[in-house]
């Protein structure tokens, strides 16, 4: 279950005063990084998104440095989160909100056989991997959600408020991922906007990014009712999406297997979205245990959250990973380039 965060301290920061020494400093570094919305800002389409060019030379630079690791953790699945990020082979990543892994071949020995989401992980010449099959009940459950989404066209009320009268006109609908990136195309609403159904491997997610906020509201109620026939489904809120997921794995359990895998004495975690605040809590669960020597927990933007950091967008993000790059480098004592 995604943990709700109930406060909406702190302030917003700049990126010059979020305190990164722990990190900097750290005689193992684990940074893990959201990637819409973080790395890269918010597109109305999610096939577009991209991270922006500062942040993706500082996860470059902290790729290459000694002793330390970067990790993307993403609702995207594992394969279009590669090539959407475009990131080193040495980055780790963690896709479909905690369901999968690929993690490098340098991985702890003992990252574990069995994870707190469901499903199993095990190791192979690439590393530690975690890409669950689904069973039975999960794959009835997610053509369940094909059905029901297959359905929204005819519950899109018309701009004369007549439901179903735009059928006609809908240029796609739920399905499977397409050469996009996983999204199953665009719904149109008679000119009001457009929305997106993405296909994952263990969800579908409904884009109602610019969509005019009456029919964004009816799409979610209409998304949202797959889950009285099956109560198992997750729903997932976040920025403009509403995701229906069949595995109940979180960001936070994504985190805890960056550090059984990576064994980091400090670990770092950015992000923007209502998911990451699982991602927050097992960070602070792992401090509080003394798993980890440091951590530290950076929201980027307005939202309510837990972390201890706030900062204001990925333009932020990556003038603040910038300056972790030159503070790392002359704590290890030589120039990595």
């Amino acid at each position: 279950m995604t943990i709700e965060p109930t406060v909406s301290a702190p302030a917003v920061s700049t990126p010059a005063e979020v305190a990164l020494r722990d990190l900097a400093t750290a005689e193992s570094l684990l940074l893990a990084l959201d990637f819409d919305g973080v790395l890269a800002p918010l597109q109305d389409d999610p096939s577009t998104s991209r991270m922006v060019p500062e942040s993706a030379a500082a996860v470059e630079a902290l790729a290459r440095l000694p002793r330390t690791r970067v990790a993307l953790v993403s609702g995207r699945d594992i394969a279009t989160l590669r090539r959407l990020s475009a990131a080193p082979d040495s980055v780790w990543l963690i896709g479909s909100h905690g369901a999968e892994a690929e993690l490098g071949n340098d991985s702890a020995h003992d990252a574990g056989a069995e994870h707190d989401g469901g499903g199993t992980e095990s190791r192979h010449g690439s590393g530690v991997i975690r890409s669950p099959e689904l069973s039975p009940a999960e794959a009835e459950m997610l053509a369940a959600i094909d059905a029901h989404l297959d359905a929204f066209e005819h519950a899109l009320p018309d701009t004369d408020g007549t439901p179903g009268s735009t059928a006609a006109n809908a240029t796609a609908r739920a399905g499977s991922a397409d050469d996009t990136g996983g999204a199953g195309g665009a719904v149109s609403t008679d000119g009001t906007s457009d929305f997106l159904i993405e296909a994952k491997p263990y969800s579908r997610t409904v884009h109602t990014r610019g969509i005019a906020p009456e029919a964004a509201a009816a799409l979610h109620e209409h998304a949202t009712e797959v889950v009285e026939e099956f109560p198992d489904i997750r729903v997932i809120e976040g920025h403009d999406i509403t995701e229906l997921a069949v595995k109940q794995a979180t960001k936070g359990d994504g985190v805890r297997l960056l550090a059984r895998a990576g064994r980091p004495t400090a670990l770092g975690y950015l992000g923007d979205d209502v998911t990451d605040e699982d991602a927050f809590a097992a960070l602070d669960e792992l401090t509080d245990t003394r798993v980890l020597d440091a951590a530290l927990t950076v929201k980027v933007g307005p939202a309510q959250t837990r972390a201890s950091w706030r900062i204001a967008d990925p333009g932020a993000v990556a003038e603040m990973l910038g300056r972790l790059v030159a503070d790392r480098r002359e704590f290890l004592g030589s120039d990595h380039d």
